[in-house]
């Protein structure tokens, strides 16, 4: 009884913090545009332009690590929601390619976008988002600064739209390529202290891709990239569902 009053208690104590911490760097990345934008705040030099994208950076992937956070505890327990609508996937890649453009700009890795197609997708935005973004951002911390490609695409497939995130970087050792989705997994300690990150995202990959209908998959050679594959059903009836019920119609 103790043991679970203890992890209620630190449970609580995180979501709190996380909470907590969300709101002042909700702050600071809308100050970092507010500071970007001429027409408000003036013309910034390069080295003033520089600084603001790294504070940009730095927030937007402590952000994403608190959002991680939370889901995952909402995964574990049954608790994510999922709401459905159409969208086009080209001007969706975009979107993220503009909204990491801080990170990516910070490091100067380049971020390319396949998906010429015209495609329409119904799926939860947010959540396809926090997919590719993870899958993104994990692709950001192994490729060759000035020299790191990402390639982001998308193709039908048999009534599926099937997404990839390709990298140029180190490549993933054929050993660990079927734990890296285990939660808190990370290859050993140099790798934690090499590599930014708390072992969450691909975990929390795996849970939404395969609560949408999908599976989620990875392929990568030591020293020639990864390439990281998901699918998604493209015939999604559902408005709205949760994990803890059946899907129900709006």
């Amino acid at each position: 009884m103790r043991k679970n009053n203890l992890d209620k208690s630190r449970e609580e104590l995180i979501a709190l913090f996380s909470h907590e911490l969300k709101t002042p760097l909700t702050l600071i990345t809308g100050w970092c545009q507010v500071l970007k934008d001429f027409a408000i705040i003036g013309k910034l030099n390069q080295e003033q332009v520089h600084a603001v994208n790294i504070v940009s950076a730095n927030a937007m992937t402590l952000k994403n690590e608190i959002e991680n956070i939370l889901d995952t505890k909402k995964l574990m327990y049954g608790a994510m929601l999922f709401s459905f609508e159409n969208i086009e996937l080209n001007k969706f890649i975009q979107r993220i390619i503009r909204r990491l453009r801080p990170v990516t700009d910070d490091k100067k890795i380049r971020l390319v976008n396949l998906c010429k197609k015209r495609i329409v997708l119904r799926t939860d935005v947010d959540r396809l988002e926090q997919v590719l973004t993870n899958l993104i951002m994990n692709a950001v911390d192994f490729v060759p600064k000035s020299k790191g490609v990402i390639k982001i695409g998308i193709t039908e497939n048999k009534g599926k739209a099937v997404f990839s995130v390709i990298d140029n970087g180190k490549g993933i050792p054929k050993k660990i390529q079927d734990k890296i989705f285990e939660k808190l997994f990370q290859e050993d300690s140099s790798y934690r202290r090499k590599h930014s990150g708390l072992g969450l995202g691909l975990f929390l990959c795996k849970g939404i891709v395969e609560s949408l209908g999908g599976r989620i998959w990875v392929e990568s050679k030591l020293k020639e990239g990864s390439a990281f594959y998901f699918t998604h059903p493209m015939n999604t009836k559902t408005r709205r569902f949760s994990l803890l019920k059946k899907m129900r119609p709006l």
